[in-house]
């Protein structure tokens, strides 16, 4: 019997996407630049969770946490909350926001993996059925000239 639990417990972790696993560290090391990134974001509920902010130099893992040293930021959710990445150098680059309300570090979601708590990206293309994707997000930096972008938060 002991046997036959097991299998099903195994079972239910790999239809259910396995045990959460902690996010890797970041690993990618920007060369310097002159740019600097400013994001201020919107919608937010001033009374919940900080404003997580995420940046990506490509498609990989995105719009998860940031694979960039330095990448990730966490600010207080405030009436008007702005991440700042200086030093930028050129390339494309998109950006991922989340309020984490409960302070868990994630975007918590319901069983149908609907987000429970707010989101957005960089342009503001958030699809109806699925996260935000790379290709809808990216957006130039020339590693001179500062650049301003606004994320509007889906609540």
């Amino acid at each position: 019997m002991k046997p036959l639990i097991v299998s099903f417990a195994c079972l239910t972790l790999v239809a259910c996407g396995g045990a959460a696993m902690p996010p890797a560290a970041p690993t990618i090391t920007l060369a310097p630049g002159a740019s600097t990134l400013s994001v201020r974001v919107e919608r937010v509920k001033t009374d919940r969770g900080p404003v997580i902010c995420d940046l990506f130099n490509a498609a990989d893992g995105f719009p998860g946490p940031s694979p960039i040293i330095g990448g990730s930021l966490r600010v207080e959710a405030s009436a008007e909350p702005v991440c700042v990445w200086q030093r930028l150098p050129a390339g494309d680059y998109a950006v991922s926001v989340i309020q984490d309300e409960n302070g868990n570090g994630d975007l918590d979601s319901n069983f149908l993996g609907v987000p429970l708590e707010g989101y957005g990206a960089s342009n503001n293309v958030l699809p109806p059925t699925s996260g935000p994707l790379w290709s809808d997000s990216r957006f130039p930096v020339d590693g001179a000239a500062p650049v301003t972008l606004t994320v509007r938060l889906l609540n």
